[in-house]
C-alpha cells in the first residue's frame, strides 16, 4: 500500500502558534485589568444624603454567588446589573447592618424604599462581578463568609486581605455564614447512611436523598439514632462557634454584626429543642442580627431581629421574576421591566409582566395564577406560526390559537412538564383536555441539579428510596423546544422539534381571530422540596407569524447580520470564560 505523502510546514505552523498565543496574551491582560479594578477597588464610595421617612420596613435579597454569563447556581453578571439597575430606577436605596439594628432597637426610620443587599458564601466571583454594578448605582451590600474558607489556597473564596480591601471602599461590609459548609445525616436514594461529609468532598448529589447541616441536628447513626450525647452535640456545635469567633477576631478584630446560618427555614422550625437551644444562645451571643428565614423578601417593624427574612435569588429567575417576588412580598407598588417599547405595543398583558428585548419575550406569571399576553393584530383564517419555548420544563408554557377576548374562548396548545397538552375553551364553558402527546425524555447532569430537600426526616422515610419520581425534573432545567403550527378554519397542524408531528381539530364555535401566550407554574407533590416557588417564566424565542401569502404578520427574529454579531460575541464570551477557568 503506497503512503500519503504528507507535506510539513513548520513555519506556518508556528506562525498559527504564534498568533494564537499573541490572543491569549491579549486575553489575559484584559482580564487582568479587570481583576486589577475588581480587586484593588480604585473607586469609594460615596453616603448618599436620603430622606427617612419610613417606619414600615425593608426588603432583604441574597444573592449566592455571580457568574460572568448564564450558569445553573449562580445568578450571571448581566441579570444581577438589571436587577439592581431596575431596582434603583425605582427608588430602592441601600441600607447598612447599623440601619437595622437602629430600625429596631432606636425607632430610626429607614429611606422610604430600602432595600438589604447581600452576597453568601464569600465567593471571589461574586466580588469581582458586582463591583463595578455597586459602584455604578452607589450601592452597599454585605458579604457573608465561612470563616474556615479564610485559610485555605482555594482562591474561589475571599481571604481576608480582600475582605478589608472591600470593607475600605465603602461598598461592603462584612457577615457570616458560620464556619463551615459541612453535611451531616446523609442518606443516598438506597437509603445507606453517607454520615458527615465537607461540601467539597460530597459525591454525586443527583443521588443524596436527605441531609442536613452541621449545626442543624445531633450527628445521628444509619438508624437516624442519635450517637452523641446532648453534651457531646452542645460541645461539637459550640465549637463551631468558638472556631469561628476566633477567625474572626484574629482577623478583623471584631465578629460581624450580621449572621446568616446554613440553612435557611430550618432554626425555630421543627427542629430538635436541644439543638435549637444551644444554636439560639451561641448566635445571640455572637452577633447582632440573623437572616434565619427565606420565605419572602420582607421584613415589617414587628420582624424578630434574630429571625430576619431575605429572598435567595435564583439563577434562572428573570428580573420581572425578581420583581413579582418583592411585590408578592412587600404589597409594594415594583414596576416591571419592559424592555423594547416598540415590540411591546403590539401586545396586550392580561396578566403577569412582560419584557421584550431582542429576539425574546419573557413573560412572568403572577403568583399562583397564569400570565398571559394577546397579539392585538387580528390574524387571517390561515397562517403559520413558528416559535421557540425555552423556558423551565417545570412548567406550563402555553400557545392559544382561536382566542376572543371577549368570550375568553380559545384553543389551547401547551408544554406541560414536557408533554404536549391540547385543551379548548368554549364560550360560557370550562377548559377541557383533549388531547396529551409524551415528548422524548430530557437527559441532564448533575450540575443542573438544584432540588431543596427537607430536613426533617426520620429513618422510615430515609429507607423508601428516591423521592423522586423518574419523569420528574430538576425546577432550574430548560430545555429549547421548535414549534412551527399552521393554522387553517377547522384545524391545526402542530410540529414539535421535527420529531412530533400532530393535527388538532378546531370546534367551529370558536371564532376568536388572536394569538396568545401563557405562563404558569406546576404544582407538585413537594414532599422531595422544601419550597416550591409559585411564579413561572415563559421565554418565548424567535417568533414568526406569517399569512398563506408567506407574508410576514410579526416577527421578532435576528436579521443575517444580528445573527453573525451574536455568534461572534458568543465566541469571545467562551474564550474568556475558557481562561477564566483554565487559569
Amino acid at each position: 500500500m503506497k503512503e500519503k505523502k504528507v507535506e510539513l510546514q513548520p513555519m506556518k505552523k508556528n506562525r498559527r502558534k504564534f498568533i494564537r498565543s499573541i490572543v491569549q496574551l491579549i486575553i489575559v491582560v484584559l482580564l487582568a485589568m479587570i481583576l486589577i479594578k475588581a480587586v484593588f477597588l480604585t473607586e469609594k464610595r460615596t453616603a448618599e444624603s436620603v430622606p427617612l421617612n419610613n417606619k414600615e420596613g425593608f426588603i432583604a435579597l441574597s444573592y449566592f454567588g455571580v457568574s460572568r454569563n448564564d450558569s445553573p447556581k449562580y445568578v450571571s453578571k448581566k441579570n444581577l446589573e438589571e436587577q439592581l439597575t431596575l431596582l434603583e430606577k425605582q427608588g430602592y436605596q441601600t441600607i447598612t447592618q447599623t440601619d437595622i439594628l437602629d430600625f429596631y432597637q432606636k425607632d430610626k426610620p429607614l429611606p422610604e424604599k430600602a432595600l438589604y443587599l447581600s452576597f453568601e458564601d464569600g465567593r471571589t466571583d461574586s466580588s469581582i462581578f458586582a463591583q463595578n454594578i455597586m459602584e455604578k448605582l452607589n450601592y452597599k451590600a454585605t458579604m457573608f463568609t465561612y470563616a474556615n474558607k479564610m485559610d485555605t489556597r482555594d482562591n474561589k473564596f475571599l481571604k481576608p486581605k480582600d475582605l478589608k480591601l472591600m470593607e475600605r471602599s465603602g461598598y461592603w461590609e462584612l457577615g457570616s455564614n458560620g464556619y463551615r459548609l459541612t453535611y451531616i445525616n446523609i442518606f443516598n436514594d438506597k437509603g445507606q447512611s453517607l454520615g458527615v461529609i465537607d461540601e467539597n468532598n460530597v459525591p454525586n448529589k443527583t443521588t443524596i436523598e436527605y441531609y442536613n447541616h452541621y449545626l442543624m441536628d445531633f450527628i445521628r447513626n444509619q438508624y437516624m439514632i442519635p450517637s452523641e450525647t446532648r453534651q457531646e452535640m452542645e460541645a461539637r456545635i459550640k465549637k463551631d462557634y468558638t472556631l469561628m469567633k476566633d477567625i474572626y477576631q484574629q482577623e478583623f478584630g471584631e465578629v460581624p454584626k450580621a449572621y446568616a446560618i446554613m440553612h435557611a427555614n430550618s432554626l425555630y422550625n421543627n427542629m430538635d429543642p436541644l439543638v435549637q437551644r444551644v444554636n439560639d444562645k451561641e448566635i445571640k451571643d455572637k452577633f447582632r442580627m440573623h437572616f434565619n428565614l427565606e420565605l419572602g423578601a420582607y421584613n415589617d417593624r414587628q420582624a424578630d431581629l434574630y429571625n430576619l427574612n431575605r429572598l435567595q435569588v435564583s439563577p434562572y429567575w428573570s428580573t420581572n421574576h425578581v420583581m413579582m417576588k418583592i411585590r408578592q412580598a412587600s404589597k409594594q407598588n415594583v414596576e416591571f421591566k419592559i424592555g423594547d417599547h416598540q415590540l411591546a405595543q403590539e401586545w396586550n398583558v392580561i396578566n403577569g409582566a412582560a419584557e421584550f428585548e431582542n429576539n425574546e419575550i419573557t413573560l412572568t406569571s403572577a403568583p399562583s395564577s397564569e400570565g398571559r399576553i394577546l397579539l392585538k393584530e387580528a390574524l387571517p383564517e390561515h397562517y403559520n406560526v413558528s416559535f421557540a419555548f425555552n423556558g423551565n420544563i417545570v412548567g406550563q408554557q402555553a400557545f392559544y390559537v382561536n382566542y376572543d377576548e371577549k368570550t375568553n374562548s380559545y384553543l389551547r396548545v401547551a408544554l406541560v412538564d414536557n408533554d404536549i397538552v391540547i385543551s379548548e375553551k368554549l364560550p360560557g364553558a370550562g377548559i377541557v383536555e383533549k388531547e396529551r402527546f409524551q415528548l422524548n425524555e430530557i437527559k441532564w447532569n448533575e450540575e443542573e441539579y438544584a432540588f431543596n430537600k427537607a430536613t426533617v426526616y426520620t429513618y422510615q422515610d430515609t429507607q423508601k428510596g428516591s423521592r423522586i419520581n423518574e419523569k420528574e425534573y430538576p425546577r432550574n432545567l430548560s430545555k429549547k423546544r421548535l414549534f412551527n403550527i399552521t393554522v387553517n378554519k377547522d384545524k391545526i397542524e402542530i410540529d414539535v422539534d421535527n420529531v412530533l408531528s400532530e393535527t388538532v381539530q378546531i370546534n367551529p364555535k370558536l371564532q376568536g381571530t388572536q394569538i396568545g401566550f401563557g405562563a404558569l407554574y406546576s404544582k407538585k407533590d413537594t414532599s422531595h422540596e422544601q419550597y416550591a416557588d409559585d411564579i413561572y417564566d415563559t421565554l418565548l424565542e424567535d417568533i414568526l407569524i406569517s399569512d398563506n401569502k408567506n407574508q410576514t404578520i410579526f416577527t421578532n427574529q435576528y436579521t443575517n447580520f444580528e445573527k453573525v454579531k451574536n455568534k461572534t460575541i458568543a465566541m469571545y464570551n467562551h474564550v474568556v470564560d475558557f481562561f477564566i477557568e483554565t487559569f
